[in-house]
């Protein structure tokens, strides 16, 4: 065989090997925290037009982009000839440009689920290299919050896309920065979108001749142009890995004046950028006022910006942050305060790396530990008022960010709550257990009466004024045990008695 039938081979082969490997990189587009509402269509594509945000989806009477899973037609077809409006959607200029990169694209519906490594969700964070949220505008749950930072912990790449401070667009009161910085809080990513209000054009890029957003394969960025946007904060303390690709216009060392950030987290990669503007390509929702930000702005700058963080997202390699210690010890749980009306509970997070917390509640007379919350903060305070008095004994468990968790240990309290069934011993609740009703007898008129699950939750079934026999309608509740609460006359008088509804 000849040397050039050698070189020619090892081209070919090497051609097909980096097809291999692009089309194994898939890409989540995010559709469910109301990236459409109001008059923004961050969507790659849309077939339907009928989705409403209020705060939440609404399918009744809406006009609003509702992005399906796989976008249409389809991505087997496109070539390097092929335009935008071959999807419709605000991002779909994005979107082609990744499927010419040899990448797959899908969008996660309004109503699809945000988790990690969950197989019964055929949209699991593990299916995918890369997600993209382009300003989310409602906020992410708590398990949503473990799932997306396990996904990157894990090797995912999370790209992160705002707007300015006051861009509620779903009329929830939250906007993209805060929801970006709740997603971060707590965390070791260095990152803070500041609750800015900004629009100029900058040519303060990095001048690193290595960073792979301002000089990657896309082409070299010479600036950027936000049209009301923010900037955003670095902590290099907390990820030295942390990079600043383009500061404000005239900035060259101030990390509190970033526009567009990259940063390594465990073994997975985040970039963030302060504006959805630049990611905008003019078509999408005719509904929309739309502006040609991908192309047109920027002299073309943005294309390149925006693709070249994309690569270096999908790009898989052996470098990761420095690593996220694990708790050694269980966390250290305390009662701080405890009344008749409250407890307070604080614990200790020795690394710093928790991203969510479990707590439970059991009592010294037996009781099993049943789960009373969960949370993100190290303090909570929780209501007694519907405790009868008993001794209470409290445990969390921890969930790490790298995806480990810690048990602390039991805190006990007394709690003076409210008194049991012995003022009214001739108090009667059948039958018992019950079904669909339950017929209360007492010595009193009946003012109030309430059902109590395991975990403390205080439900009104009906509020009456007057009698001392009455039916009550408990249809619409779960099997299981509760506890009865009848306040009579004055509200001075109350009876705790335990009723299986099955």
């Amino acid at each position: 065989m000849s040397n050039f039938s050698k070189i020619l081979i090892l081209v070919l082969f090497s051609i097909c090997n980096y097809t291999l490997n692009a089309q194994q990189v898939k890409i989540l587009f995010d559709a469910s925290k109301a990236e459409t509402a109001n008059n923004a269509d961050w969507v790659i594509d849309a077939d339907a037009h009928n989705l409403g945000w209020n705060p939440g989806a609404v399918l009744s009477g809406g006009s609003e982009s509702n992005a399906q899973k796989i976008p249409l037609p389809s991505q087997t077809n496109i070539s390097a000839a092929t335009i935008e409006t071959y999807w419709s959607g605000a991002l779909s200029s994005w979107g082609i440009d990744c499927v010419k990169r040899g990448y797959q694209v899908e969008t996660l519906p309004y109503n699809g689920f945000i988790t990690y490594n969950t197989s019964s969700n055929s949209q699991d964070l593990s299916n995918y290299k890369i997600f993209v949220v382009c300003e989310p505008n409602i906020r992410f749950t708590s398990n949503e919050k473990i799932a997306i930072l396990n996904f990157v912990q894990g090797g995912g790449s999370l790209y992160m896309i705002s707007d300015h401070t006051q861009s509620d667009r779903n009329n929830d009161g939250w906007d993209s920065p805060a929801i970006w910085n709740e997603l971060l809080s707590g965390t070791t990513v260095g990152i803070t979108f500041n609750l800015t209000n900004i629009s100029e054009t900058s040519t303060s890029v990095s001048t690193v001749s290595t960073d792979s957003l301002i000089h990657g394969p896309f082409g070299n960025v010479s600036k950027i142009q936000w049209f009301n946007g923010c900037d955003i904060t670095v902590n290099i303390v907390v990820n030295p890995s942390v990079k600043i690709a383009v500061y404000r216009n005239g900035i060259s060392n101030d990390n509190t004046k970033a526009m567009c950030v990259y940063a390594r987290y465990g073994k997975g990669k985040i970039a963030a950028i302060g504006d959805s503007s630049p990611f905008d390509d003019g078509t999408g929702d005719s509904g929309d006022q739309l502006y040609n930000g991908y192309i047109v702005d920027a002299a073309g700058n943005h294309q390149l910006l925006i693709m070249n963080t994309t690569i270096w997202l999908a790009q898989q390699d052996s470098v990761t942050a420095p690593p996220i210690s694990i708790p050694k010890a269980p966390l250290n749980l305390t009662v701080q305060n405890s009344t008749s009306k409250s407890i307070s509970l604080n614990w200790i997070d020795s690394s710093n790396n928790e991203v969510g917390f479990k707590i439970y509640r059991s009592n010294v007379s037996g009781g099993a530990f049943t789960l009373l919350d969960s949370t993100l903060a190290n303090t909570n305070t929780y209501l007694n008022s519907n405790l009868p008095s008993n001794t209470y004994c409290y445990k969390v468990v921890s969930f790490n960010s790298a995806g480990s968790s810690s048990t602390s240990n039991e805190a006990c309290s007394v709690i003076e709550g409210i008194a049991g069934s012995a003022q009214h011993p001739n108090i009667m609740v059948y039958p018992n257990p019950a079904e669909k009703t339950i017929i209360i007898e007492t010595p009193n008129s009946i003012r109030e009466v309430y059902l109590i699950n395991a975990v403390g939750e205080k439900i009104q079934i009906r509020n009456i004024f007057g009698g001392y026999c009455n039916t009550y309608d408990i249809s619409s509740f779960a099997a299981g045990m509760y506890r009865v609460e009848i306040l009579t006359q004055g509200y001075e008088n109350s009876s705790f008695i335990k009723l299986c509804i099955h």
